[in-house]
């Protein structure tokens, strides 16, 4: 499979991701079930479904585990296949409590399912295209992704503000779109990918553990990285805490309208990554990614920080620039999330590496966005009026993960280039 080849399939299989992207999702949980369950359960839910697609991730050490030593084109199709197939049963369920519950376990079923596509990506990526190339190339695959992404979320966006059954066609349209991806799968192949197999087959001999205790050992091992990972660690937590309460505070306190919401934390972020993705690309190509952290970081804190004044201050405008300066961070941070790991990790063990990254991932994904709402009640209940004010956490979380990088790049003058 060429390169363009391999674009078209992510392209149909993003289509099917975008009904389910976090922010999109997050508007349809109240669109949906707001005014048919109550409301702190309904946010509690909300608060899950954002940040699934990092608590999803707890499942990538056993994914590491079963994909080490297997052909991974094998392993990825019937992931695939299975993820389009939850978000297919999304258009039957029912409005009300037992179909919120059923919401959420075939919600949560699908970003499962695509853990285990994200995991085993990057390893097909490192392999197949060589350092120096590695994020441009990838760039170009995400770029179509991105529109895809975009475009599918803002439909579902206007077909919900309708109130209207076309939202469950637009879920089985796009559940059929990543099942035709997934079969264009079949032509893909990976570089030497016998010789990888044998790398990882020989880890595995040396006793490479895909467990907690396996965690603890590459992290103690492995310095640098482990300090990388704590900056990663207070850099998402922020991030993830920001998305449900922007949902919850543009619907209670600003009262956007569903297409806005999904507009401001999904679509104009996404469709900003076509433009902004190549050049952080080219800088990723020629910089460790701690340098590279290290830069982004300081739009992502410019972006949270007109995203919370929108709110706070009621100047609904700011939030276009806000989600602007969002997009151009996401940019980075996609490649940076996919890619970096692979400037620490031994050949042989990139999904090892991968795959501790995203269980990390997963761990502040389970426990940051659920603190944040039920911050955000008990501050509701304690003061109301005050509530929104919880916005100045996520804020403060992303300026200290920034500064994080920020001083390791000044302590490793080493990471400044790769050779």
């Amino acid at each position: 499979m060429d390169l363009r080849s391999e674009r078209r399939s992510w392209t149909l299989i993003y289509l099917c991701l975008g009904v389910v992207e976090g922010g999109t999702a997050a508007v349809m949980v109240r669109s949906l079930f707001g005014a048919a369950v109550a409301g702190i359960a309904v946010d509690l839910v909300l608060a899950v479904v954002s940040a699934a697609p990092a608590w999803a991730n707890l499942a990538s050490l056993e994914y590491a585990r079963r994909a080490q030593g297997r052909p991974k084109i094998e392993f990825l199709r019937p992931l695939l296949v299975a993820m389009a197939l939850c978000v297919g049963a999304l258009a039957l369920l029912p409005v009300g409590g037992p179909g919120l519950v059923a919401f959420l376990l075939l919600y949560g079923a699908a970003r499962v399912l695509w853990a285990g596509v994200d995991t085993v990506r990057s390893v097909v990526w490192s392999v197949n295209y060589p350092r120096h190339l590695r994020a441009r190339v990838t760039g170009r695959i995400m770029v179509n992704g991105a529109i895809a992404l975009a475009a599918s979320g803002l439909l579902l966006g206007w077909l919900l503000e309708r109130h209207g059954p076309w939202y469950r066609a637009a879920l089985v349209a796009a559940s059929a779109a990543g099942i035709a991806g997934s079969f264009a799968f079949r032509g893909m192949r990976v570089r030497r990918e016998q010789r990888l197999l044998e790398h990882e087959r020989e880890r595995l001999r040396q006793g490479v553990r895909f467990d907690l205790a396996g965690v603890r050992q590459l992290l103690a091992g492995d310095v640098r990285f482990r300090r990388y990972m704590l900056a990663m660690s207070v850099f998402g937590a922020g991030h993830l805490m920001l998305t449900p309460l922007l949902v919850v505070c543009m619907d209670d306190r600003l009262a956007a309208p569903e297409i806005v919401q999904v507009a401001v934390t999904v679509a104009l972020p996404v469709l900003v990554l076509p433009v902004a993705i190549q050049p952080w690309a080219r800088f990723l190509d020629r910089h460790h990614v701690i340098v590279f952290r290290s830069v982004h970081a300081w739009v992502a804190v410019a972006g949270a920080v007109l995203l919370a004044g929108a709110v706070l201050a009621e100047l609904p405008a700011l939030l276009w620039p806000g989600a602007l300066l969002m997009g151009i961070s996401l940019a980075a941070g996609s490649l940076g999330w996919s890619l970096g790991h692979n400037d620490f990790a031994p050949r042989g063990e990139e999904t090892r590496y991968m795959a501790l990254h995203v269980t990390l991932t997963g761990l502040r994904g389970l426990l940051a966005p659920p603190a944040a709402i039920l911050a955000y009640h008990g501050l509701r209940r304690l003061h109301p009026g005050i509530e929104s004010w919880v916005l100045v956490l996520p804020v403060a979380l992303i300026a200290a993960g920034a500064w994080q990088f920020t001083a390791m790049r000044r302590s490793w003058s080493g990471a400044a280039s790769v050779s």
